[in-house]
């Protein structure tokens, strides 16, 4: 095995506690390196600091069984051949090493790989860029993506750095450094606060979280997947079972709402079968937050979305079936059919198996409905929709908890919301929400007829919704971190 740069080797001894002399050669420090692993294998085979061996010498992290079969050849044939097994680091090529490895210890480590990736705004990507971005300005921490193979963790690039952070990233110049700088987390706290489902991220954490010193904590969203497995996309529903796998073994999980925690909890109970106990679970309930926009802005929004003085309905989310959009312009076609007068404005993505949407939505647009569809809006443009809304509408079948929800309340605007799990709970937390059966056309036809033809309606609830008391992203983060470092 050609052994990573010499820097590298001696960082690693000391991170294992035996530090080479500085006077010692290249072959003296892989002889020291060699027989420090022989003493931990001896020892008993300390997990952790195999785990950090295989993961600085291949420049990513293991597997469960890429380090099972590192830790078994090092016990059967000694730890020099098992070193000499792990081949050439996973950067090399005839040109080098074209990474930097990094040993970072007692770092806090977060993953932002989907976010730090695009500008896209989901509901998942929100809490990540509001909670991370609070956390980078008010503590040190290391903010990591995947390499190209999803394999292993490397810093940020600049641009990735300022979007995370809420800077001007059209002011960096330098789109990446000249080196990717790979990261090895050597005891202190990795947290994920994404949905890290996809296979190489989930089993890369599972083994970091069964053998690494660092500890491993997850921001909770849901177990849609599991619970309602009906409403995921075949993939997600296909690798989410590995990505509980992974949270198997971390430390905590900062469920979003009690719902969701319910859910983690109940999933817990089946992993004493397999000899495992679960991470500690508790509700950090979410946060939230709306743009204020000005008058010139609202202005401006209704008519670039060119909206009529009709009332406007706002529905926001991505438009899979679990969303249950169908619903929604089942119940608009009807009141509209019977005279009704309002504009519809639908504001999210395309998502998995939306075609059914897509053909209703263009059928009742063909039909000269006043309904508006609108993909990837900027926070600028969602401010203000929630503000010229009239009411806003969230009848998921299913949710980890509904920002949207809280998003239109604090812009003063009321929601008719599904009247079960982590929306009901919304709905406990702050006045102003009008709970429907989300199984139900009628009961939501029926709330939004009441809504448009009955002002009290709407003014008995904005009267409830100015009295909340809102829950602030600041507070959130604060909360969250404290969990995830006590």
């Amino acid at each position: 095995m050609k052994l990573s740069e010499s820097s590298n080797l001696r960082a690693l001894l000391e991170a294992l506690g035996t530090p080479a002399p500085a006077e010692a050669s290249a072959g003296e420090v892989q002889d020291a390196l060699a027989a420090s692993l022989q003493a931990a294998i001896d020892a008993g085979g300390r997990w952790d600091d195999l785990w950090l061996v295989w993961s600085t010498l291949r420049g990513e992290l293991p597997t469960e069984e890429e380090l099972v079969v590192f830790q078994r050849n090092a016990t059967l044939n000694g730890a020099g051949e098992a070193l000499r097994g792990l081949g050439e680091r996973a950067d090399s090529s005839i040109f080098g090493l074209s990474a930097e490895v990094e040993i970072l210890t007692d770092a806090i480590v977060i993953d932002v790989h989907n976010t730090s990736s695009t500008r896209v705004m989901s509901g998942i990507q929100r809490v990540v860029r509001e909670t991370v971005g609070l956390w980078a300005h008010e503590h040190e921490v290391v903010l990591v993506a995947w390499t190209e193979s999803r394999k292993g963790l490397r810093r940020l690039t600049p641009r990735e750095e300022a979007r995370m952070r809420g800077d001007d990233e059209e002011a960096i110049v330098s789109l990446a450094p000249a080196r990717e700088r790979i990261v090895i987390p050597n005891g202190g706290r990795v947290f994920v606060p994404e949905l890290s489902a996809d296979s190489e991220r989930a089993e890369r954490f599972l083994a970091l979280g069964e053998f690494a010193s660092s500890k491993l904590a997850f921001i909770g969203y849901d177990c849609v997947p599991l619970t309602s497995g009906e409403t995921a996309a075949g993939a997600m529903a296909a690798h989410f079972p590995l990505y509980l796998d992974a949270v198997a073994y971390a430390d905590r999980v900062a469920a979003i709402s009690q719902s969701t925690a319910d859910e983690f909890d109940a999933w817990k109970k089946m992993l004493p079968s397999s000899g495992r106990t679960g991470p500690d679970v508790r509700t950090v309930f979410l946060g939230g937050d709306s743009a204020a926009p000005s008058d010139v802005d609202l202005a401006a929004v209704k008519a670039e979305l060119e909206l009529s003085d009709l009332p406007v309905v706002l529905v926001v989310g991505s438009h899979e079936p679990r969303k249950n959009h169908l619903s929604v312009l089942q119940a608009a076609r009807a009141l509209w059919t019977r005279g009704e007068q309002f504009q519809l404005v639908m504001i999210g993505a395309g998502s998995w198996n939306s075609a059914p949407f897509d053909q209703l939505s263009q059928h009742l647009q063909d039909e000269g409905w006043p309904l508006t569809v609108l993909s990837n809006a900027s926070d600028h443009i969602l401010g203000a929709s929630y503000r010229l809304a009239a009411v806003s509408i969230f009848t998921s079948f299913h949710e980890g908890f509904g920002l949207p929800i809280v998003e239109s309340l604090r812009a003063g605007t009321p929601v008719i919301a599904s009247d079960l799990g982590s929306m009901a709970e919304i709905a406990a937390h702050y006045g102003g929400v009008i709970g429907v059966d989300p199984h139900s056309d009628e009961a939501l036809e029926a709330a939004l007829h009441s809504v448009l033809t009955d002002p009290r309606v709407l003014e008995g609830k904005k009267r409830d919704l100015a009295g909340n008391d809102y829950r602030s992203w600041k507070s959130y983060a604060d909360e969250v971190w404290e969990y995830f470092t006590a």
